[in-house]
């Protein structure tokens, strides 16, 4: 297995991560919270993640 196709799963299998937890932690963790703030936060957190991480996943791509 190449060392870019190793990093790509790496990269995929963080992403996959970072979707599971956008949802469970707003959604499980913040549910009895009066305020919005912490959602927020959170999605706004994952949004730079998940640019990261693509952008770390499509970096390395060749014709």
């Amino acid at each position: 297995m190449s060392d870019y196709r190793r990093r790509g799963n790496r990269t995929l299998a963080w992403l996959a991560l970072a979707i599971v937890l956008a949802y469970a932690v707003p959604y499980g963790l913040l549910r009895d919270q009066p305020v919005w703030h912490g959602a927020f936060l959170v999605w706004l957190v994952f949004g730079a993640v998940a640019i990261g991480l693509i952008a770390r996943l499509v970096s390395g791509w060749r014709p």
